[in-house]
């Protein structure tokens, strides 16, 4: 597929998957509010354009990766102090529950665990 945009007035044409066309459309109007003020000879202007393209792509992408990181991070930390919870009170039971009976994550992993799920 051939993605289609305009930065600073130019044309540009870019080869590209399936789906990273409107993609590259919303990377380029980005980098025409990012470039306003720069000018240059054409040829450095595209080699600056494909780039910066590229850099921006690549930092919203380290950006989206980081924010499931942290989702993962807050989700395991949820599940340790729930751990913690339970052995404090006692109420791990030794003894299996029936697949019925799983009240949460932490004793549902706990029977994996000891091999009982």
């Amino acid at each position: 597929m051939q993605a289609n945009f305009d930065v600073l007035g130019q044309g540009y044409s870019v080869e590209c998957a399936d789906g990273d066309a409107k993609r590259l459309a919303d990377l380029a109007r980005t980098l025409e509010l990012k470039l306003s003020g720069f000018s240059g000879d054409g040829d450095a202007m595209r080699r600056l354009v494909l780039m910066a393209l590229s850099l921006l792509d690549e930092a919203q992408a380290t950006g989206a990766a980081l924010a499931r990181a942290r989702g993962e991070i807050e989700r395991l930390t949820d599940m340790v102090v729930e751990a913690k919870l339970e052995a404090e009170q006692g109420a791990a039971s030794q003894e299996p529950q029936a697949a019925g009976e799983d009240r949460g994550r932490v004793s549902a992993l706990r029977r994996v665990a000891q091999g009982v799920a």
